[in-house]
């Protein structure tokens, strides 16, 4: 069984995270906040929110089109992935379809009572949450 899995959710600026630490269940961590475009600053701050945490897998939520086609933060993504690699040596980042994971957040919170302006705080962490769940029904864990 696979533990203690953090989900990475990357926007051009906030940084949505989620963990399992038994390889059942999710659970969302804060979302970081960063500079539009500053990958630099997200890295310094994933690697603080995530120092205490033992961390042995990773997975990145892969954005695609709905048409299944790449799209502008597809590349950047395979990017923040390498930025993370050095720090993470013997840990492969394996990549998980995002498609529709923000809907998904969405009405999941609207569930929760949450509206719209409640949700912008947490929804990045909320479809981290989900590219996780989606993960961990990959491998048969969920």
């Amino acid at each position: 069984m696979i533990t203690n899995i953090i989900a990475l959710d990357l926007g051009k600026s906030s940084l949505g995270l989620a963990i399992s630490r038994s390889g059942m269940f999710a659970q969302a961590l804060p979302n970081l906040h960063f500079t539009q475009n500053d990958f630099d600053e997200c890295l310094t701050k994933f690697l603080e929110a995530v120092k205490y945490e033992k961390i042995e897998h990773i997975v990145m939520g892969y954005p695609l089109y709905p048409s299944g086609d790449i799209c502008e933060m597809t590349p950047i993504v395979l990017e923040f992935a390498k930025k993370i690699e050095p720090y993470f040596p013997n840990i492969d980042i394996k990549f998980q379809d995002e498609r529709n994971t923000t809907v998904e957040a969405s009405q999941m919170l609207h569930l929760n009572k949450k509206n719209s302006k409640k949700q912008k705080s947490i929804i990045d962490s909320a479809a981290a949450v989900i590219i996780l769940e989606r993960y961990l029904r990959s491998i048969g864990q969920y």
